[in-house]
C-alpha cells in the first residue's frame, strides 16, 4: 500500500516521457517574461533556518517579480527572511484567468527584504489543475462535511472548516540535492480527505506527467502545502513529512466522476496556520474585471514548441522530439490531453 521507490512509483503511474520533461529549459525566455509582466501572484518554496519546508504566497501589481537578463528573479519578499538559502527554492507563477501555470526553480540569496532567484529552470505546467477546481470562476456556496481530525495541528477547527472547502492547493518538495519546485493540485471542493492516522491525504489526478513532488518525496519526505479558497483573502500553510500510498478504501473515497485515482500523497502535518494574505489580497485573484483575455498570451502550443527546440537536451531522441515538434502536432497532442486525461 505504502510506495518507497522509484521503480514501484512508475510501475504504477508510468515513467516520465521525454518530451514531458524537454518542455524545461535554464532560462526566461520571452515568453516567461511576458506571462511574468501579467502575473501579479505566485507561490514560494523554500526551507527555512530551521530546516522546515515552507510555502507562501508572494504578490503585488503585475509584474511584482522582475527578470533580470532571463537568468535571475528579483521581487520584494512579505514577511522578515528566514529563507535558508543553502537549499533551492521554487515558484508557481498565476495569471489570472489562465488555466496554465508558470514553474520557476533555482536557487535563493537575499538583498534586504528583497529576494534574488537564480534560475535554473523554468517549464509551463498543464491547466488541468485549475479546470478541475474551477479555481478562476466565481464560488458556488455548497455545503460540503467538514474534516475531522483526531490530534496534532491539523485538528484545528478553522484549520479544518477551511480545507474542507478548498478545490486548489500547491505543493512545495524537494530532491536529494536540494533542488526546489512547486507544482498544483486541483479538484472541486471538498477533494482533500482526512485519513484514520489524522494525515492529509491529496489525491493524484493526470496532469503533465513529470510527478516531480513524488520523486522528490521518495528521496526526502519534507512537503509544504498551500491551501487556496476562491473568494477568500486567507491561505492554509501545512508544513510536514509525506508518504505515496494506494489503499483502496482511501482512493475509492477520492473518486470523481467515477474516476479513483491510482495513488494519493499523506501528509503527517506538523505545523498548520491559517493567515490572512495580502499577496491574494492585491492580487485580486478572483476579480474577473482583472482577468487577463486569453487572446493577450501566447499560444501554449508555441510556447511548447519553443521551449523544446530551446532545451539542450542531447541525443537522437531528444533531436527527434525537436524534429516532429509543430503547431499541428503539439496543438493536436495538447487538445487530445486536455479533453481525454482530465481524470
Amino acid at each position: 500500500m505504502k510506495l518507497e521507490t522509484v521503480e514501484a512509483l512508475e510501475q504504477l503511474v508510468g515513467s516520465r516521457p521525454l518530451p514531458v520533461l524537454m518542455k524545461s529549459i535554464d532560462t526566461l525566455d520571452v515568453h516567461c517574461v511576458r506571462l511574468l509582466a501579467r502575473s501579479p501572484f505566485a507561490v514560494l518554496g523554500f526551507a527555512d533556518t530551521d530546516g522546515r519546508a515552507r510555502a507562501w504566497p508572494v504578490g503585488g501589481p503585475p509584474g511584482f517579480a522582475r527578470s533580470i537578463e532571463g537568468t535571475h528573479l528579483r521581487f520584494t519578499l512579505p514577511e522578515p527572511a528566514v529563507i535558508d538559502v543553502r537549499t533551492g527554492c521554487s515558484l508557481l507563477f498565476f495569471v489570472p484567468g489562465l488555466g496554465e501555470t508558470l514553474r520557476v526553480n533555482g536557487r535563493p540569496s537575499l538583498d534586504g527584504a528583497e529576494l534574488l532567484v537564480t534560475v535554473e529552470e523554468a517549464f509551463m505546467h498543464c491547466a488541468k489543475s485549475i479546470l478541475r477546481s474551477s479555481l478562476w470562476e466565481k464560488p458556488v456556496e455548497i455545503s460540503l462535511p467538514r474534516l475531522a481530525a483526531p490530534s496534532g495541528p491539523l485538528a484545528d477547527a478553522e484549520v479544518l472548516s477551511f480545507l474542507s472547502h478548498v478545490p486548489f492547493v500547491t505543493l512545495s518538495s524537494w530532491d536529494a540535492q536540494g533542488a526546489g519546485d512547486t507544482s498544483p493540485k486541483g479538484d472541486p471542493p471538498g477533494f482533500l480527505k482526512v485519513d484514520a492516522q489524522g494525515r492529509l491525504a491529496v489525491a493524484d489526478r493526470p496532469g503533465n506527467r513529470r510527478t516531480d513532488t513524488f520523486h522528490n518525496l521518495l528521496e526526502q519526505p519534507r512537503v509544504a502545502l498551500l491551501a487556496l479558497r476562491p473568494g477568500d483573502d486567507r491561505v492554509v500553510e501545512l508544513s510536514g513529512r509525506a508518504s505515496l500510498t494506494t489503499e483502496p478504501t482511501l482512493l475509492s473515497s477520492m473518486a470523481v466522476e467515477n474516476k479513483t485515482p491510482k495513488l494519493s500523497m499523506l501528509l503527517d502535518v506538523e505545523s498548520a496556520r491559517l493567515v490572512p494574505s495580502a499577496a491574494v489580497r492585491d492580487a485580486q485573484l478572483w476579480n474577473t474585471s482583472r482577468h487577463v483575455p486569453r487572446s493577450e498570451l501566447p499560444k501554449m502550443a508555441e510556447i511548447c514548441i519553443d521551449h523544446l527546440k530551446q532545451n539542450k537536451q542531447k541525443g537522437l531522441a531528444a533531436s527527434a522530439v525537436r524534429a516532429l515538434a509543430s503547431k499541428t502536432v503539439v496543438g493536436w497532442a495538447l487538445e487530445h490531453d486536455y479533453e481525454k486525461n482530465r481524470y
